[in-house]
């Protein structure tokens, strides 16, 4: 046997222990996961993870080993919400259940549209935080400083936030939840704001799509794009400066005491925003009656029908269908799909794994329970 062979064959026999340690601890998973479940236990626990990470790493003998033990215990915990998944598809699992609620943020400052959502799917009785941009609120739940975060994905008159969607696949999280929200827009300044007078408008880009009939009106405004429109309200009263107005909530002219100078400037009657909460981890409730699924689609003749083809022989209704280009090639896309149905349903079951088989890329969103459009 040669010295390469010795190599080979002491591997092959780390690799047999090694696969009997995993079967074994992805055993231990589920039953840890079961028993929170059966004892009414917090599923999330924001020290854990780090915990088992930081711990192996200080078993290492050669300190040079820690990026890659960190990157494998990383997969590795990965690996098991993936079987839990699977577990919780096929019925071995309940599901979990959104009983334990710790910290909770929104994209906007205070008296945005997203705080609404937050406070009106949560209630008001939780500990909450305020970010600036998307991304923001998807790094707080990355980082454990809240337990589910709240942004805008769709509206009713402009379409898709494509970052959102974006950020989904980045992160890798859930959506547990969604919640929609009635959006009218006004028009808000200072007390005494002459109309005639003002040269500069702040909203978020947005709020100007869904306002430009009216803006259309007044085309020497220039349209300064802001963070949210609560936040252009805000920074309104900061400057103090009755040339300038913004396009944003009632409830914000409200918190920072302006004025609305013109009432329901929106486009479309019956404006809404579509919300969603996101987490780190996967729930699923028996009443559970909506799922989100995004899966790879190759710039092929034949592709789109086909994979779309399994909802339709399963008789399943899609609700949404939202494509998004990758980042790994021109003319690839990912397609982000609402449909119907719980992920323990039997036609659900056979349709997602279909598809799951005929791409590269598949994965579950979410299951939750669908808020009806007021």
């Amino acid at each position: 046997m040669s010295e390469i062979d010795g190599y080979r064959k002491k591997i092959d026999q780390i690799d047999k222990l090694l696969t009997e340690l995993f079967e074994e601890r992805m055993n231990t998973v589920l039953k840890v996961s079961n028993y929170k479940k059966k004892n009414d236990l917090p599923v999330l626990n924001r020290d854990r993870e780090t915990e088992v990470i930081e711990k192996n790493i200080k078993n290492l003998k050669d300190p040079n080993y820690q990026w890659a033990l960190k990157k494998f215990y990383t997969n590795l915990i990965n690996l098991g919400k993936e079987l839990e998944y699977k577990m919780i598809r096929d019925g071995v699992f309940p599901g979990e259940q959104m009983n334990h609620f710790l910290k909770v943020g929104c994209y906007g400052v205070q008296g945005s549209f997203s705080e609404e959502a937050m406070f009106k799917f949560f209630g008001k009785d939780v500990e909450s935080s305020n970010y600036e941009e998307f991304e923001d609120v998807f790094l707080a739940v990355k980082n454990d400083e809240i337990d589910f975060g709240v942004v805008p994905i769709e509206n009713s008159s402009t379409g898709a936030i494509s970052q959102v969607y974006d950020l989904l696949t980045k992160y890798e999280f859930y959506i547990v939840g969604e919640q929609y929200i009635k959006v009218n827009q006004h028009l808000i300044g200072l007390k005494g704001t002459d109309l005639s007078k003002v040269q500069e408008v702040y909203s978020h880009p947005q709020g100007f799509e869904q306002t430009s009939k009216f803006l259309k009106n007044y085309k020497h405004w220039r349209l300064i794009p802001f963070l949210s429109t609560a936040d252009s309200v805000r920074h309104i009263r900061e400057l103090n400066d009755q040339t300038k107005v913004a396009i944003a909530g009632k409830r914000a002219a409200e918190i920072y005491n302006l004025e609305i100078l013109k009432e329901n400037i929106n486009n479309k009657v019956g404006n809404s925003t579509r919300f969603i909460i996101i987490s780190k981890h996967l729930q699923v409730a028996a009443k559970s009656n909506k799922t989100s699924v995004v899966f790879s689609l190759e710039h092929k003749v034949g592709t789109l029908y086909q994979l779309l083809s399994h909802f339709a022989e399963n008789d399943i209704n899609m609700m949404k269908i939202e494509s998004r280009p990758t980042e790994e090639g021109n003319w690839k896309y990912v397609l982000y799909v609402d449909f119907e149905g719980n992920i323990r349903s039997e036609k659900v079951k056979k349709a997602l794994s279909l598809i799951e088989e005929g791409c590269e890329y598949f994965r579950l969103l979410g299951c939750y329970q669908q808020d009806s459009v007021r």
